[in-house]
């Protein structure tokens, strides 16, 4: 029962993945991954803060590398910036800008930018799952009670 049950998830395993590389396909040329700066909202501001004419809210720039939109590491520096709603322009922010966020708006965050849950550890667990059923999977499903047969040399053979 549990041979069939890892077998299952598995095939599932391999279906899932096989269908996210057909369906990431883009001009003939597979996209599995994805690296660069991604944006991650925290605070939401005023409706009378704007720049530009579009409203901007206080946001965390990292870069991450991902598979399959599944976030696996991320790397360089953590950042405040000011976002506006679509998170397509961003404005970089220094520390007497985020102090008069604070004292101005009265917005609370901490003094070092944090990155949420899904994107710091979510993927990583979520990886580290699907390798572990894998692997265990194939390690349940081997074929361990057959006997090796050492053959024997022609000087060993018994007289018939």
């Amino acid at each position: 029962m549990k041979r069939q049950i890892f077998s299952y998830l598995t095939k599932a395993v391999i279906v899932v993945s096989t269908a996210l590389i057909l369906f990431s396909c883009n001009g003939g040329v597979f996209i599995i991954y994805s690296s660069g700066e991604k944006i991650e909202v925290v605070n939401k501001l005023p409706e009378d803060v704007v720049i530009n004419g579009k409203h901007v809210n206080l946001g965390v720039m990292y870069k991450q590398f991902s598979i399959f939109w599944v976030p696996m590491w991320n790397y360089g520096e953590t950042k405040y910036v000011l976002v506006n709603d679509g998170k397509k322009t961003y404005y970089d922010l220094d520390a007497d800008d985020l102090k008069n966020l604070k004292s101005e708006f009265k917005v609370k965050f901490k003094d070092k930018p944090t990155i949420g849950f899904w994107n710091k550890t979510g993927g990583k667990i979520i990886w580290g799952f699907i390798i572990l059923v894998v692997c265990f999977a194939y390690w349940t499903t081997r074929n361990d009670n057959e006997k090796a047969e050492i053959p024997q040399a022609e000087s060993e053979k018994p007289d018939e």
